[in-house]
C-alpha cells in the first residue's frame, strides 16, 4: 500500500494549482506570490512568509500542504499561501507587506485568507498591515466566500477571531505572563502530537530527551509545551547556535530563556555553540524542526538517527529537503527510519483555532480552545501504534479526504 501512497502524493504535487499570482514591488524589488492550490467551500486559506530566496515552487508547495490540512483542522476550504521573497531584516518589510496585501484586496475581501508563517507574525505584521489596506480580518475572505457571512454576523466573527487568538492565554495554559493565543496554538499541537503518539506507544513524555530546530513562534511554544508535559530539553537553536542543556531544561528555566531572545534569536551564554552541529549532535530522541523548510537533508537524517532521535516532529512546512516538487525520497527514506508527525497533523493548530473561532456562536474560552486542539490532533493521526511508516499512512489519509 505504501508505494500506491506515494504515487497519489507525487500526482498530487504535481498538479497544477488553481492560481499564481506574481506581483512585483518597484520600490524595493521585492516578488510574491499568491498561490491558490483550490477553492474547495468557496475560499482557501494559508498564511504569508517572506525570506530571502523564495520562488514560485516554495510557495506552490506550500500551498498544497494547507489544502492537506484543512482535510485535518477544518474548515473544508481550499489551501492557499502567500509569500514574499525579500529580506525580513530590512527595515523596509512592513512597507513591502502592506502594498502585497493592497494588491491582494480582491481576494483578501472576497475568497482568501491569510495569518503569520515563516518571518511573518500574525499580530505584529499581518493585523496591522490587513486593517492599513482596509480589511476588516485576515480572514475575512473566508468568513465570507465559505461561512457566507455579511454585515452584522461578519462583525461578530471577527470580533472572535480577535478576542480568541490575540487576548493572552493566562497560566497553566501558557507560559507566564501570558502569550497571546496566536503565538501558542501551532506550538501546542506540536507538542500535542508527540505527547498522543507517546500515549499510543503506552508512554508518557517524562524525561524523554527533545531537540528543537527553531526558536520562533512555533519553536518557543513547542519546547514549552513538550517541557511541561515532563520532557527534557536538552538543545535549542536559533539560526545561528544551538544553547545546549545536557541535563535539560525545564518548562521554568526555558520561559527565562526565552524571555531573554532578541528577536527570535537565544542570547548569549556559555551554553550557546556556534552553528547547529551541537544541536544534531545531542542525542535527543525527539527531534522538532521548527525553523525554515527544508532543513532536513538526507545525510543530516542519518546523523539523527545515529545518535539516537526516533521521532520527527514537523513544526515548519515541509521540512524535508526534496530536489523539487514532486520529489518525495527525503519524505520516503524519514517514514522509514522515524516516526515521523508530518506538518499537516503537527503544525495544524492555528487552522485549526481558526475553524474552531469561526463556528463557535459565542467568543471560546482558552481552555475550551486547548480542548478542541487536543480532540483534532487525536482525530488526525492514523490509528494504531506505528513506529515507521506514519507519514504514509497520514498521507493516505487526507488524499482521500480532499479528493472526496
Amino acid at each position: 500500500m505504501s508505494e500506491a501512497v506515494w504515487r497519489r502524493y507525487r500526482s498530487f504535487l504535481r498538479r497544477p494549482p488553481l492560481l499564481v499570482f506574481r506581483w512585483h514591488d518597484a520600490p524595493t524589488g521585492a516578488c510574491g506570490w499568491l498561490v491558490l492550490e483550490s477553492l474547495r467551500g468557496g475560499a482557501a486559506g494559508g498564511g504569508t512568509r517572506m525570506r530571502v530566496g523564495l520562488d514560485r515552487r516554495e510557495v506552490v508547495y506550500l500551498a498544497k500542504t494547507m489544502e492537506l490540512k484543512f482535510a485535518v483542522a477544518g474548515p473544508p476550504i481550499g489551501g492557499a499561501k502567500a509569500g514574499l521573497r525579500f529580506d525580513p531584516q530590512d527595515p523596509r518589510r512592513g512597507d513591502v507587506l502592506r502594498r502585497f496585501y493592497d494588491a491582494l484586496v480582491p481576494w483578501l475581501r472576497s475568497r482568501y485568507g491569510t495569518g503569520g508563517d515563516l518571518h511573518i507574525d500574525e499580530v505584529a505584521d499581518v493585523l496591522p498591515a490587513t486593517r492599513a489596506v482596509g480589511l476588516a480580518h485576515p480572514q475575512e475572505g473566508v468568513l465570507r466566500g465559505h461561512f457566507g457571512l455579511d454585515g452584522p454576523a461578519l462583525d461578530a466573527a471577527v470580533d472572535r477571531l480577535r478576542h480568541g487568538l490575540e487576548n493572552p492565554v493566562p497560566p497553566p495554559l501558557g507560559p507566564a505572563p501570558g502569550w497571546p493565543a496566536a503565538d501558542l496554538v501551532t506550538g501546542y499541537t506540536v507538542a500535542r502530537a508527540v505527547r498522543e503518539l507517546y500515549g499510543r506507544w503506552g508512554a508518557d513524555l517524562r524525561g524523554r530527551t527533545v531537540a528543537v530546530e527553531g526558536v520562533g513562534t512555533v519553536g518557543a511554544a513547542a519546547a514549552w509545551y513538550l517541557a511541561a508535559a515532563g520532557a527534557r530539553i536538552v538543545a535549542l537553536a536559533d539560526d545561528r547556535a544551538t544553547f545546549v542543556a545536557p541535563s535539560g531544561l525545564d518548562s521554568n528555566a526555558l520561559e527565562r530563556l526565552l524571555g531573554a531572545r532578541v528577536g527570535k534569536r537565544l542570547p548569549p551564554g556559555p551554553n550557546l555553540c556556534p552553528g547547529h552541529a551541537a544541536l544534531d549532535d545531542s542525542g535527543a530522541e525527539i527531534f522538532v524542526a521548527a525553523a525554515a523548510s527544508g532543513t532536513l537533508t538526507a545525510p543530516r537524517m542519518r546523523r539523527l538517527a545515529a545518535r539516537g532521535t526516533r521521532v520527527l516532529a514537523c513544526g515548519a512546512n515541509q521540512p524535508f529537503a526534496e530536489r523539487g516538487l514532486g520529489a518525495t525520497s527525503l519524505q520516503r527514506a524519514a517514514d522509514r527510519r522515524f516516526a515521523v508527525l508530518p506538518d499537516v497533523v503537527a503544525n495544524c493548530g492555528m487552522a485549526r483555532a481558526l475553524a474552531h473561532l469561526m463556528a463557535a456562536p459565542t467568543a471560546p474560552s482558552p481552555a475550551g480552545l486547548f480542548t478542541d486542539l487536543d480532540a483534532t490532533v487525536a482525530r488526525a493521526l492514523p490509528d494504531g501504534a506505528r513506529r515507521h511508516g506514519l507519514l504514509a499512512a497520514t498521507l493516505d489519509r487526507l488524499l482521500d479526504a480532499v479528493a472526496a
